[in-house]
Parts: structure tokens; sequence; C-alpha cells
């Protein structure tokens, strides 16, 4: 899965994070259109990977995404 870095925009204003632009319900459909029943292992190697290298944002990102597919069915 190819890395997402994290882009901060802001000029004298609070800071904007790509995450907070992001919608973790359409990152569910993708993920599952992705991964079928794979899904949710992908979502928490994605969170795990962004846990271990420091990127909290992105890890608080995935892990919305882990929960959403816990419960979405699986095809």
């Amino acid at each position: 899965m190819p890395e997402i870095h994290i882009d901060r925009l802001g000029s004298g204003h609070a800071e904007l994070t790509l995450w907070e632009l992001l919608d973790p319900a359409a990152t569910v459909r993708a993920t599952i259109e992705l991964y079928g029943p794979d899904a949710a292992t992908a979502a928490a190697w994605c969170a795990l990977t962004a846990n271990f290298d420091g990127r909290d944002d992105d890890y608080r990102f995935w892990c919305r995404v882990f929960s959403k597919l816990r419960k979405e069915p699986q095809a």
C-alpha cells in the first residue's frame, strides 16, 4: 500500500490536516472494494504502521476506518 503523507495547510490560521478532509466512510468502501474480506486486516496494518512511524493523525484515521470495517458486512 502506498505511504500517505500528511500535508499541513496553514498561513496564520489554524492548521488543517489531510486527515480532517478525508471521509472514513468513503475509505471504508474503497478498502472493501480493494481488499474484499481482508479489508479490516488491511486497515489494521495501516493503523499499526502509522502508529509505529509516529504518525498520530494517520493512526487515528485508520483506527476509525478499522472500527467501521469491523461493523460492515464483508463480501
